[in-house]
């Protein structure tokens, strides 16, 4: 049984570069869609195993993202109203 993601796509794909067996038919007993084993086999071709490692699509960072500083600033004024409100 494979440990890793990269283990997984290798037990799957190294049949196919290896030319002992054909993609379709292997796309009719693998869990994962033809195109998901297309797309691995390519990246094995161009990458090697390097490629078969998992890509985080996570944003790394927010574009819009409002700085600490305004942020900050919005909270005081928020509590300075909120003050003279109750007065």
């Amino acid at each position: 049984m494979s440990k890793t993601i990269k283990e997984e796509r290798l037990r799957w794909i190294l049949p196919i570069y290896k030319k002992e067996v054909k993609l379709v038919d292997v796309s009719k007993i693998c869990p994962y869609s033809k195109r998901s084993l297309e797309r691995w086999l390519s990246s094995y071709r161009r990458y090697r195993e390097k490629g078969l490692e998992s890509k985080s699509t996570r944003p790394k960072t927010h574009p819009r993202e409002i700085s600490i500083r305004i942020k900050e600033k919005i909270i005081e004024i928020r509590k300075e109203k909120k003050r003279k409100s109750v007065l």
